[in-house]
């Protein structure tokens, strides 16, 4: 009799510990039936609710626009696209090359490629559908997630012509970057003050790369280039040549940067390039990164945050980058929003 009374008296316990719901939590893993991501729910001990996991984010593998590898735009984006393949999970970036910011831009808001370097003045005419974007119309789906260097005029010339300021190049040979890029932009910017026009001088659509090595051979009398400085093509040119960097006047200048509200006052400092011992006024712009609005918040978040940490080995690595070591340069003075995830990011680390 003492037995089953003791029996009945455990079984009472277990019944009543089972109804309060003490003992340990438990932990339920579920696991999509398309092949998604494993979410793991564990309860709290203490019985004050449940902490779930964020997934783990599935393979994402993504097209990085840039321009031709004779500029800054290549090695710009093949940087961040390492940096971003190396830093964040289930990042795999694939650098193209492209003919620049007019094609990026494009491309982006297509969807031809998930993000491409423009230049700022581009991006602002592909979001308000102006300059080259008339007939297009605005393409407001693009959206900034940071700034990696700032653009400049360049133009170089050989030392033997005689030639020492921008005006001086009507009714000669002159490359302006591939067709509609930033740096045929640019330089028509430039020539617009200057009355220098396509119909009294020979303006070719050549790579920053290709155009250099015309000046070099003696085909051409100049080359432009808008990027970072130095730029490739004609930091190449330095090397086997000597040059000269062509200069602009200050009303020349001052009537430039009225007419383009993107657009910043800058120069190119002597000893840029090799045997050229003065500075030379020039105008410039930031270069953006660029993708649609529709990206991921948490994924842009997690690339903004890569860029940022990232920022002193890739400027180590390449000088060009060296202005994304300022946190602040990165989502500064944008001509267009920022992505939601961007914006986020940098307002966490109290960049803006």
């Amino acid at each position: 009799m003492k037995k089953l009374t003791a029996l009945v008296l455990a079984l009472c316990m277990v019944f009543s510990l089972a109804a309060c719901g003490g003992g340990g939590g438990s932990t339920t893993t579920t696991a999509p039936a398309s092949g998604g991501s494993t979410t793991t729910t564990t309860p709290a001990a203490s019985g004050s609710g449940t902490e779930t996991a964020k997934p783990a984010r599935g393979n994402v593998i993504w097209t990085f626009g840039t321009a031709d590898t004779g500029g800054s735009m290549y090695p710009a984006g093949a940087a961040v696209s390492q940096c971003w393949t190396n830093s964040v999970q289930g990042m795999k970036c694939n650098t193209q090359t492209s003919t620049g910011s007019f094609q990026n831009v494009q491309d982006v808001a297509s969807g031809e490629v998930d993000v491409a370097v423009a230049t700022a003045d581009v991006v602002l005419n592909g979001y308000n559908g102006t300059g080259k974007f008339a007939d297009i119309g605005a393409l407001n789906n693009i959206r900034v997630i940071g700034a990696v260097y700032t653009s400049v005029l360049s133009g170089v010339t050989l030392k033997s012509s005689g030639l020492k300021y921008i005006h001086d190049l009507q009714g000669k040979r002159v490359a302006v970057g591939p067709a509609s890029s930033a740096t045929e932009n640019a330089s028509i910017a430039a020539f617009n003050v200057m009355g220098i026009t396509k119909d009294n001088t020979s303006l070719e659509n050549l790579g920053l790369g290709d155009g250099a090595d015309a000046v070099g051979d003696g085909i051409l009398d100049a080359a432009f280039g808008f990027a970072g400085l130095p730029i490739g093509g004609q930091l190449n040119l330095a090397a086997t040549k000597d040059i000269a960097v062509l200069d602009m006047t200050d009303d020349e200048l001052n009537q430039v940067l009225a007419n383009n509200a993107a657009y910043i006052k800058t120069k190119i400092p002597a000893g840029t390039y090799t045997g050229v011992d003065y500075d030379c006024q020039t105008f410039g712009v930031k270069c953006l990164i660029i993708v649609q609005d529709t990206a991921d918040e948490d994924l842009i978040y997690d690339l903004c945050k890569a860029m940022n940490e990232g920022a002193a080995d890739m400027a180590a690595g390449n000088a060009l980058l060296k202005d994304m070591t300022d946190p602040s340069f990165l989502c500064t003075q944008m001509p267009i929003p920022l992505h939601p995830g961007a914006e986020k990011y940098y307002k966490e680390i109290g960049a803006m």
